[in-house]
C-alpha cells in the first residue's frame, strides 16, 4: 500500500468534496498531503473551494482518523488505486466522471481494457437470464473481460457465465468492498476474487443504500468498451447504465425481448432509439472489431462434463435453452421418475442444469 494513502482517505472523506473538486485540488497542490498543508487563504484560490469547503478541509486535517479503514483495507486484501496511478483502468480514465479513487480487491490486469459490460433486469426471466449467461460465455471464449454489477438476476448470470468459460469477470459494486450484496452471492464472490476482481469507489463498511448504485453504474460503463442491456423495464437502473456509455462515448447494445413483457419496455426502446440490437455474440464482437473464432464448450471436451455419470450426460445432451417438460425428458431417457427426478436435482445443484416453470428443464452449461 502507497504510503500516502491515509491522506487520500481524509481527503475523499472532506463533505463536498466530490471527484471534480478532489481532482482541482490535486491538480494545484500536487498531492492530498500539501493540500493539508496549506492554509485558508490558499485553499480559496482553488476552483470550486469556497469558503464553507475550505473551512471543512482545515478542520478535517486534525478530526480525520483513518486507521480503522486502513484495517480494514489490509485485513480484507484490498489494494486502493488513485487515479495517478499507473494501475489505475485505462477505459475508466478517459471518462469525464471517473472517481479519484478505487479499491480493489483480486486481480486487475492490461487485458481487462477488452471489456463489455452486461447489464439488466434484477427479476430476470428465463429468457433474460439464460441469454445473459450464453453472451457472457461466449465473449469470455472470445477472450473479452465480461463487467457486471453483482445484483441478483441478469448480473450474477454475467458473472457466472464468464467463469464457467474460463474467462474473466470485474463485479463493481454500490457498497463498500467488505460488504456482501446481496448475501446468496458469496460463493459467487469467491469465484470472480479467483477469475477476476471487485471493484468499488466507496470507503469500507458502507452500506448498499439505494443512491450507490446510480454511481456505480457508471464505473461499470466506464470500465468497459460497450455496454450490454438485456431485460429493463421503463424504470430499471440499467437504463441509466446506458446513459452514462453514452456520456462516455461507449457503444450501446441491447438484447430485443417480448413486446408484451414489463422486462423488455427498456430493451425494446433503446433499439428504437438506435442502440445495436443483438441476436448473437458475433453482434457484439464485430462492432467493436474484434471479430474472432468462436470457440465452443465441447460435453467431450469438458473436464466437468466428462467427469459426470453417463446418466447425467443423456440428460445434459438432451436439454437445451429451450424450456423441456420433465415427462418428455423421462419419456425419452426412459428413467423413472423418481430415478430422473434425483439425477435433476443432482444436475441442479451442479449448475449444469436450472429448472423453470411449470415442471420444465433447461441447460446452462
Amino acid at each position: 500500500m502507497r504510503t500516502d494513502i491515509q491522506f487520500w482517505l481524509r481527503l475523499r472523506a472532506v463533505p463536498g468534496i466530490g471527484d471534480i473538486r478532489f481532482r482541482y485540488l490535486i491538480d494545484h497542490f500536487g498531492s492530498p498531503e500539501a493540500v493539508f498543508q496549506t492554509g485558508f487563504s490558499g485553499l480559496r484560490e482553488v476552483k470550486g473551494i469556497d469558503q464553507k469547503l475550505a473551512q471543512a478541509i482545515i478542520e478535517h486535517k486534525n478530526t480525520a482518523h483513518p486507521e480503522k479503514e486502513l484495517a480494514l483495507i489490509e485485513q480484507y486484501k484490498v489494494a486502493v488505486v488513485t487515479y495517478l496511478d499507473a494501475e489505475y483502468p485505462a477505459n475508466l480514465k478517459t471518462a469525464p466522471d471517473f472517481p479519484v479513487l478505487l479499491y480493489i480487491q483480486g486481480n486487475l490486469i492490461p487485458e481487462d481494457a477488452k471489456a463489455i459490460a452486461i447489464v439488466g433486469s434484477r427479476r430476470a426471466t428465463t429468457y433474460g437470464a439464460l441469454t445473459a449467461r450464453k453472451l457472457a460465455q461466449e465473449l469470455a471464449l472470445a477472450g473479452i473481460t465480461v463487467v457486471s454489477g453483482f445484483a441478483r438476476g441478469i448480473d450474477t448470470e454475467s458473472h457466472l457465465g464468464a467463469i464457467e468459460s474460463g474467462g474473466r469477470t470485474i463485479a463493481v459494486l454500490g457498497n463498500g468492498i467488505d460488504v456482501c450484496y446481496p448475501r446468496e452471492n458469496r460463493v459467487l464472490r469467491d469465484k470472480i476474487m479467483a477469475s477476476g476482481c471487485m471493484i468499488s469507489e466507496f470507503p469500507m463498511t458502507t452500506p448498499p443504500v439505494p443512491e450507490n448504485f446510480p454511481r456505480r453504474n457508471r464505473i461499470i460503463s466506464g470500465l468497459s468498451l460497450g455496454v450490454v442491456i438485456i431485460e429493463a423495464s421503463d424504470k430499471s437502473g440499467a437504463l441509466l447504465t446506458a446513459d452514462h456509455a453514452l456520456d462516455q462515448n461507449r457503444l450501446v447494445f441491447a438484447v430485443p425481448g417480448n413486446i408484451t413483457a414489463a422486462t423488455s419496455h427498456g430493451t425494446n426502446k433503446l433499439i428504437q432509439q438506435g442502440a445495436k440490437l443483438v441476436t448473437n455474440v458475433n453482434d457484439i464482437l464485430i462492432e467493436l472489431g474484434f471479430m474472432v473464432e468462436q470457440k465452443t464448450p465441447s460435453v467431450k471436451s469438458s473436464p466437468a462434463l466428462i467427469a459426470l455419470p453417463e446418466e447425467h450426460k443423456q440428460i445434459i445432451g438432451l436439454l437445451s435453452t429451450e424450456p423441456m417438460h420433465i415427462d418428455f425428458i423421462s419419456t425419452t431417457t426412459r428413467f423413472l421418475p423418481a430415478v430422473l427426478a434425483q439425477y435433476l436435482l443432482e444436475l441442479e445443484l451442479k449448475g449444469f442444469i436450472r429448472e423453470v416453470a411449470g415442471k420444465c428443464f433447461v441447460r446452462i452449461y
